[in-house]
């Protein structure tokens, strides 16, 4: 609670300082990189544990535009998505790397360099494995629709070896119902609120493969939600 409250008063600051956000891509002027770092910015980064191997990040640094829990959008910065940490990560004029506040931010697009979006993250209230209450975790939306489908990009320490490997778990919402699948027909056929004759159908019809394959699992609920 004091974390968020933090954040609250350094979100309150920057809006006071500086009401223009829609700033173009190609670098926002410096007046606006200092209100904005008053603002949001977090804590610096450090990487947790060096030692381990693996992929912790989601991305390579690019172009990407964040969106404010105040409804603002600020654009033009250096972005990448952390996955070990579940943190969005922003690297700033000094090459200094900081940790942007999530509980000022409701989610954020990342773009290629042909300025097309390639993925976008939404924050959602979730319950995660082992725990008696839910948390906000950023999931990067992969079908939206009146059934949408997310993946939470995340990354864990094997038991035995000092490695992070890929954890990366899925789910289904339907306004605020939500279930986590495995990517296997019978956990999208098990979900409560879908109907499984149709899916069933559009499965059988469209000739799609399901098992473990994330791009199929989001042409089955793409077409699903037509």
């Amino acid at each position: 609670m004091k974390g968020v409250f933090f954040c609250m008063i350094m979100l309150f600051s920057f809006q006071n300082g500086f009401t223009q956000t829609d700033q173009a891509k190609d670098g926002p002027d410096e007046a606006y990189m200092l209100n904005f770092q008053k603002g949001i910015m977090g804590i610096e980064y450090i990487v947790p544990d060096i030692s381990y191997k693996g992929e912790r990040y989601y991305n390579n640094w690019t172009y990407g535009d964040i969106f404010l829990t105040s409804g603002e959008r600020i654009t033009g910065l250096f972005l990448r998505y952390e996955q070990y940490l579940d943190q969005l990560l922003w690297l700033k004029d000094d090459f200094r790397v900081g940790v942007i506040c999530k509980a000022c931010i409701k989610g954020f697009n990342l773009y290629n360099d042909s300025n097309n979006i390639i993925a976008s993250f939404v924050k959602k209230r979730i319950k995660l494995e082992l725990e008696s209450d839910s948390t906000e975790c950023l999931l990067q939306l992969l079908v939206n629709g009146e059934y949408s489908l997310y993946a939470r990009r995340k990354v864990s320490r094997l038991p035995d070896a000092p490695k992070l490997a890929d954890d990366t778990r899925y789910y289904i919402f339907n306004n605020d119902r939500y279930e986590r699948i495995k990517l296997y027909p019978h956990d999208l056929l098990s979900v409560s609120f879908i109907d499984k004759t149709r899916m069933r159908s559009i499965i059988k019809t469209n000739r799609i493969k399901l098992r473990n394959d994330e791009k199929e699992f989001i042409r089955a609920i793409s077409l699903y939600n037509n």
